[in-house]
């Protein structure tokens, strides 16, 4: 393997953080340099409007992304159908907030199998829930230091292993948990459940991180609901914590994950037979 591409969506930064830690112990593994390391972060929708070249069999691929209801979020999935690969093998990552991962795992592998590559290994970490906050801390401060060693040791043992296959083609199905017919998804559309207090200072940084483009400028930065995605992105990167979540559906649905979703789950990995 000559180069290592990072692909993944991630509003609030966990699964970028988790797929750089596998991606450390991967290069470790099979001794790539960082120099041959690349990134695609697809989570603005200008970068997803472009596409990537095909992935051959000299590249390895890590493919990430978080979980929204027990699926991918659709923007990540309709990009991840999109890529092009020939025989390259693939590391899979999904990342959720410490209730269940469901099917989003298993579609992802779906997927990365439909379009040429070869899925060598999987893994589910915990991350920060979107709904966290200081006041409702679902998963808060996940992942923390356990999760990231964890993770480069995902990626080290999934680099010993390639090491190890001098033929991809004879590397046996990658089995992870899920169920198909997947469970319904989510789109886009959420309750109005974002409100914008008087602590902010208009400096657009909200917008800048926002996934589906549903921050108004014009009209002090409030959330469009109908494009919304309830990733809470914009809530996290205030500097001012001036966008806060309202009383309502959502915020009822936070406590209730704080409270039914309060044991610390640690992430599953899974590998291919034979490889």
């Amino acid at each position: 393997m000559k180069k290592l591409t990072l692909v993944y969506f991630s509003p609030t930064k966990t699964t970028e953080t988790v797929l750089k830690a596998i991606a450390q112990g991967l290069a470790q593994g099979l001794e790539i340099s960082g120099s041959a390391m690349t990134s695609v972060n697809f989570t603005r929708p200008e970068i997803r409007q472009t596409g990537l070249a095909p992935f051959g069999g000299d590249d390895i691929v890590l493919l990430g992304a978080p979980v929204y209801a027990g699926r991918l979020p659709s923007d990540a999935a309709d990009f991840f159908k999109k890529l092009s690969a020939s025989g390259t093998p693939a590391i899979l990552t999904v990342v959720y907030g410490n209730r269940e991962y469901e099917d989003a795992l298993l579609e992802l592998k779906d997927i990365a199998s439909a379009c040429g590559f070869i899925p060598v290994s999987g893994a589910a970490f915990i991350g920060e829930h979107s709904f966290a906050s200081t006041e409702i801390p679902v998963a808060m401060n996940r992942p923390d230091g356990t999760d990231l060693q964890q993770a480069q040791d995902f990626g080290s043992n999934t680099g010993g292993l390639l090491k190890e296959t001098h033929d991809l083609k004879r590397i046996g199905g990658l089995k992870v948990p899920g169920n198909f017919p997947y469970r319904d998804g989510m789109g886009k559309g959420a309750p109005d459940f974002i409100e914008v207090t008087d602590m902010c200072t208009n400096c657009g940084i909200c917008a800048t991180v926002c996934p589906s483009e549903a921050i108004d400028a014009q009209k002090g930065y409030v959330t469009m609901a109908a494009d919304c995605i309830l990733c809470c992105a914009c809530i996290k990167a205030c500097p001012e914590h001036a966008r806060v979540m309202k009383d309502g559906p959502i915020k009822d649905k936070a406590k209730w994950l704080n409270e039914a979703c309060s044991t610390p789950k640690p992430p599953q990995v899974f590998f291919a037979p034979g490889s």
